[in-house]
């Protein structure tokens, strides 16, 4: 269902919608893998005290934990199904 199927936007709105939705895009998917890598990065222990598995929020001991594999994977499908999305709206 497109709300927009009759109605003409100028080039200006239609170029800002893009760019809004391909840099959202672009930018989730660098978190994804910047955290991804990250959680497996083997230079974690910086300061020769172990590896940092743990930081604290208002005192209290908090697991460093990577993302589960099955929300990464979940998200990298949203990103391919809303680019198919893209595709099919550019194409009619």
């Amino acid at each position: 269902m497109n709300l927009l199927a009759n109605v003409d936007l100028p080039l200006f709105w239609q170029a800002w919608i893009s760019m809004l939705t391909l840099g959202s895009l672009a930018f989730c998917t660098l978190l994804l893998v910047g955290l991804r890598s990250r959680s497996t990065s083997p230079d974690d222990d910086l300061q020769g005290d172990g590896p940092g598995d743990e930081h604290r929020i208002d005192g209290t001991p908090q697991p460093d934990r990577p993302l589960p594999l099955v929300w990464s994977l979940l998200f990298l499908l949203t990103l391919l199904v809303s680019m198919g999305q893209i595709v099919m709206s550019l194409s009619g």
